[in-house]
């Protein structure tokens, strides 16, 4: 079965809106999704690239974009109160959320949800708590997203994020079948038709050597 790695930061609001997008892009296929959040900021830069909403005019076009798309599959959208806003504490907490760090679509949504529904202030320390405390009461086991672990997990995802070529967020990578194999990259809202292709590729050949 395909593994996909889904690379994203809750800061972005386009990881936003193709995380939603993900089950209906896959729809019908054989996958797994293994979430992986990052600090897009610790990526950006280690490839000396710039904050993307660092320039005005470009801001300004990407929180339109993003909301356009957001519209356009029914998906509600509301900017934070304030953006850009520390995304680090939520992300340890998708993290401290399994015992394995490695967070459930439930526990990502919860999150994604906070922060880009609502246009509440996601660095408000109230509303972050509140949050974890509403998956607190659905989770059998969780971590102190303080812990010293939770924080090395962070690193490490990032770590492999480089490796695997991601250069920003959202990024899905489709691991290689075989061992040694290089994994495809597709980055973006844009690249999700491609990850279909990609991924439908490989349900048609197992079919054909199944036959």
């Amino acid at each position: 079965m395909p593994v996909i790695h889904f690379y994203f930061d809750f800061v972005s609001p386009y990881a936003y809106v193709a995380f939603h997008a993900l089950p209906r892009t896959l729809f019908g296929l054989p996958y797994q999704m293994v979430y992986r959040p990052l600090v897009l900021g610790a990526l950006l830069k280690a490839h000396g690239t710039p904050v993307p909403v660092s320039l005005p005019p470009k801001r300004e076009w990407l929180f339109r974009h993003a909301g356009w798309l957001a519209r356009e599959q029914g998906l509600e959208f509301a900017l934070p109160a304030s953006h850009p806003f520390s995304s680090i504490p939520w992300l340890r907490m998708a993290l401290a959320a399994s015992p394995q760090g490695q967070p459930g679509r439930h526990v990502c949504e919860t999150l994604f949800d906070a922060i880009w529904q609502g246009g509440r202030d996601a660095d408000d320390p109230a509303l972050r708590e509140a949050v974890w405390q509403e998956l607190v009461r659905d989770l059998p086991a969780v971590r102190d997203p303080a812990d010293s672990e939770v924080k090395q997990e962070l690193f490490a995802i990032g770590e492999a994020a480089i490796a695997h070529g991601v250069f920003g967020v959202p990024t899905c990578v489709l691991l290689p079948e075989e061992e040694g194999g290089t994994p495809e990259v597709f980055w973006g809202v844009e690249g999700l038709p491609m990850l279909r292709e990609a991924v439908l590729a490989r349900a048609t050949t197992a079919e054909g050597t199944d036959a």
